[in-house]
């Protein structure tokens, strides 16, 4: 469990930290520690989201989906 907590929180950093280069806030993306702790799954909850900031991660999405050939972590090397 402690593995997928840490892969939750490494998930949680990686779309702040890609949010943030696009301008993008998503206030309430956090761990959902709780649910992991009784199923053992832990995930990420992205949270509520004004209208405005749902298009443009929307936006952001189409144009890395229409550049990348594979889907993202499956590149080789």
């Amino acid at each position: 469990m402690a593995d997928q907590l840490k892969a939750a929180n490494a998930a949680e950093v990686t779309l702040l930290e890609a949010l943030r280069t696009a301008g993008i806030v998503l206030p309430s993306v956090a761990v959902d520690r709780e649910a992991g702790r009784r199923s053992g799954f832990y995930l990420v909850d992205l949270g509520s989201a004004r209208p405005d900031v749902v298009v443009q991660l929307a936006v952001l999405l189409r144009l890395g989906a229409q550049g990348q050939s594979t889907k993202p972590g499956l590149e080789t090397a």
